[in-house]
């Protein structure tokens, strides 16, 4: 039973949607505003990180989420 990356983010953005998202939208839109040179950037990647952290903190049910994804895709558990 092998997990992958789709199960983990499936499983992550079961588990904690508005991190996972606030995540992904928030390092765009650093990435956006860096490449156009505001000076605004600092504060994406700011919101960025303070997510991540929270993503972080919820990984251990993630990674449980994405074990039971992946066992039940399995046709023999055991």
């Amino acid at each position: 039973m092998k997990r992958t990356p789709k199960d983990e983010a499936i499983s992550a953005l079961k588990v904690v949607p508005v991190p996972t998202l606030g995540m992904c939208v928030s390092t765009v839109s650093g990435l956006y505003l860096f490449a156009t040179d505001s000076k605004w950037y600092g504060i994406a990647v700011t919101v960025a990180a303070i997510f991540t952290v929270l993503v972080g903190m919820a990984t251990p049910s993630i990674i449980q989420e994405a074990n039971k994804r992946a066992k039940a895709r399995h046709r023999y558990p055991y």
